[in-house]
């Protein structure tokens, strides 16, 4: 295995990855240098498989040919650094070799496609006593995603430079924040987090639809990603207009003990 940087990748590396896989984007933004995260191939020039993990939240995606013994190579190898996670649809071949007793296996719900439907909510009223605005840097340093998007992007200046991002709040206080991931081939991640003591108020719908008509105004196109228990996200994204809807595997093993 050889670890390699952004600059070091080439064409056929990049070909490896299937932009079809779940999350796919996430990967690229890595492969690209724009977020943080490790890259390992097995050759420089005529590699056969590669493989990038994400620092934001341990997601591996792997390029290329991929067995038991190499699946498993990589996950020690990764799970040397920190927590790991994987993703594949329910009739990949990657199920066959995935190793037993990971510490999370579940399914996640994801997105690729947006109608508009967002747009009937641009204009409703928020609860007396709330507002909302586009993020600033004091508003990322309040955010709950904070310390994930410095890990992921290094500065305040990279995340507001490569992300969107609405906040509602309430006396002042960050209470919703609606934000994206780095956008990649024309594509960026939407997200959402909500105060618990602020929810069922319609705040996140409210701040996504802000957040929606502002990437598409940059020409991006959205997508969303959510594990399949977490019901209130997904009815929140049928909602706003995603589509395409389809469910794949998502296991996850902790970081080895040194």
């Amino acid at each position: 295995m050889i670890s390699i940087t952004p600059d070091q990748i080439t064409p056929p590396m990049m070909a490896l990855f299937d932009p079809t896989h779940p999350t796919m984007p996430r990967a690229f933004n890595v492969l690209e240098g724009v977020t943080r995260g490790q890259i390992l191939v097995d050759h420089a020039d005529r590699p056969s498989w590669a493989a990038a993990r994400e620092n934001a939240f341990g997601t591996l995606y792997l390029g290329g040919q991929c067995n038991a013994p190499l699946l498993d190579s990589l996950l020690t190898y990764f799970r040397s650094i920190g927590d790991v996670g994987l993703g594949c649809w329910l009739d990949s071949e990657l199920n066959d070799i995935l190793p037993p007793a990971p510490d999370y296996d579940g399914r996640t719900l994801y997105f690729t496609e947006h109608a508009p439907r967002h747009r009937e909510l641009l204009n409703a009223r928020l609860p007396t006593g709330y507002s909302i605005t586009p993020r600033n840097a004091d508003l990322v340093k309040q955010s709950a995603d904070y310390q994930m998007n410095l890990d992921s992007l290094g500065s305040i200046d990279s995340i507001l430079h490569h992300t969107l991002g609405f906040v509602v709040l309430y006396e002042d206080q960050l209470v919703c924040e609606a934000s994206t991931g780095a956008p990649t081939h024309g594509r960026i991640e939407i997200g959402v987090n909500t105060a618990e003591a602020h929810r069922r108020r319609g705040l996140a719908a409210m701040a996504c639809a802000h957040l929606i008509e502002a990437c598409k105004e940059k020409g991006y196109s959205t997508w969303w990603d959510c594990a399949k228990q977490n019901t209130a996200s997904a009815n929140l994204a049928r909602k706003l207009g995603f589509e395409n809807e389809r469910e794949y595997r998502y296991v996850w093993w902790a970081q080895m003990a040194t």
